[in-house]
């Protein structure tokens, strides 16, 4: 499943990411990893609100179509 398809309050592994190297790298300074436990707090129009580790970040709804969890 990609994680655009997870629903608010849901936790979900990150089993891959899908993407241009650069994309990658965004995704990785916001500590979304493959391994890593996120957890969905919002969804807003166009994006969507992640509890990564304990940090908050926004993400387009686009890039989370490339993020495919469990």
């Amino acid at each position: 499943m990609m994680l655009d398809k997870v629903k608010v309050g849901e936790r979900v592994e990150v089993v891959s990411l899908e993407g241009k190297e650069e994309i990658m790298k965004k995704l990785w300074s916001m500590g979304i990893r493959e391994g890593c436990i996120v957890e969905v707090v919002q969804k807003l129009g166009r994006g969507m609100v992640l509890k990564v580790d304990n940090s908050k970040v926004a993400i387009s709804k686009a890039l989370a179509r490339g993020i495919k969890v469990r």
